[in-house]
């Protein structure tokens, strides 16, 4: 918490994908599709929510900070719970250690995908951790803040099928990891109808 309002502002001109981030956001958010789907929504569709919360004349950049601001403590306690499970007690120091390091301290600052993405995935693995359904909605989520989620989608499939113990439970996997992937199939979906040759995309 104190690093989160100690660095709240500090990059007063961020990079240049925040405004395209933004905007996919709003499009989504004002039901209308986006005009590109180079981005994913996610990341977006929390700044513009929390853009209603900041107020004022250009409430945009400060709901970027606003959001990596109340995701950051979060990302320590996640670190943590996940550590735990693999290195035990030593985990709070290796959380400590991760949430300190200058590099994820800079990606605070700026309002673009990597303090969202990393809570997303740090809460897939510790429901993946506690055995949890929801893990398949968490990957989704993942997913459709940065497209390399689709990963965690996998692998708690791959997790699943390893400790079923019968066809029913194999069957269920299939059937939540057939679900998770369903707003990426749309968002690509999308992609498709809108590709033209001058089409840029992270793909």
């Amino acid at each position: 918490v104190y690093q989160s309002i100690l660095y709240f502002g500090h990059t007063e001109v961020p990079i240049s994908d925040f405004p395209a981030l933004y905007k996919v956001g709003r499009e989504i958010l004002s039901f209308r599709l986006p005009v590109r789907f180079m981005q994913a929504p996610v990341l977006g569709m929390l700044q513009v929510g929390l853009s209603y919360v900041v107020g004022g004349h250009d409430p945009n950049l400060p709901a970027g900070w606003l959001l990596n601001a109340i995701i950051h403590p979060f990302n320590l306690v996640l670190l943590y719970l996940v550590a735990k499970q693999v290195v035990g007690r030593a985990g709070l120091w290796l959380a400590v250690a991760a949430i300190i390091n200058p590099w994820v301290v800079y990606l605070m600052t700026e309002p673009i995908v990597e303090t969202t993405y990393l809570f997303f995935i740090l809460l897939t693995f510790y429901l993946m951790f506690r055995r949890s359904k929801w893990c398949y909605l968490a990957a989704s989520i993942t997913t459709m803040v940065r497209y390399e989620g689709a990963a965690l989608i996998a692998a708690a499939f791959v997790l699943d099928m390893a400790e079923a113990k019968d066809n029913r439970q194999r069957i269920n996997a299939f059937i939540y990891s057939a679900l998770a992937c369903i707003p990426l199939g749309l968002w690509l979906l999308g992609t498709y109808l809108t590709w033209s040759p001058t089409t840029q995309h992270y793909f």
